[in-house]
């Protein structure tokens, strides 16, 4: 490793392995840490988060795998990025599902993680891909949002697409609007 002391960088290379507060483990082939900027970047990132912290299964690992980390205040940006919350299987090359995106950026201060370019792959395959995605930071109990889309078929109404929306407000009250959409009726709100 190398210290300036006049641009205060320090910069390491070879297997580098960092802790947060919140005991996640950060593994880094090299790295640069800027402590004017407070500001650590580093490459062939590998990001193992610590599941009792985000309230997770113990039996789950969540982690993410990236080109590059960039590590600031509230934000830390990954590129070329891959993010699973299943379990490590040591003999298996794939996770069951993992999101893949050009660019992951995890703002702290909203506690959410957006994605560009994203891909959701199941076992490897491409299921779904969006130019845009966001979901809350699994920190995060309860938040207003979209809820996963739903396909019904009636012999009455046709075929027919749900998209709920769950409204947070408040600790103990909540309400989820489902608007429905038929091929052959109207727009049905339930």
């Amino acid at each position: 490793f190398s210290y300036s002391t006049l641009t205060n960088i320090f910069f390491s290379k070879g297997n580098i392995e960092l802790y947060d507060i919140n005991n996640n483990s950060y593994k880094f082939s090299e790295i640069y840490i800027d402590e004017n900027k407070k500001k650590i970047v580093g490459s062939d990132a590998k990001v193992f988060l610590d599941p009792e912290n985000i309230s997770a299964n113990i039996k789950n690992e969540p982690r993410f795998f990236a080109n590059t980390v960039s590590l600031s205040n509230n934000i830390s940006t990954s590129n070329k990025g891959i993010f699973t919350y299943c379990k490590n299987r040591e003999n298996e090359n794939c996770p069951p599902w993992s999101l893949k995106s050009e660019k992951i950026r995890h703002d702290l201060g909203k506690k959410t993680i957006f994605y560009e370019n994203v891909v959701l792959k199941v076992y490897d395959f491409p299921i779904f891909y969006a130019p845009k995605f966001s979901h809350p930071d699994p920190s995060v109990k309860r938040r207003s949002g979209l809820l996963v889309p739903s396909l019904s078929s009636s012999t009455n109404l046709g075929t027919g697409l749900g998209i709920p929306y769950f409204w947070n407000i408040s600790n103990n009250k909540d309400l989820t609007l489902t608007p429905k959409i038929y091929l052959n009726e109207n727009p049905l709100m339930l």
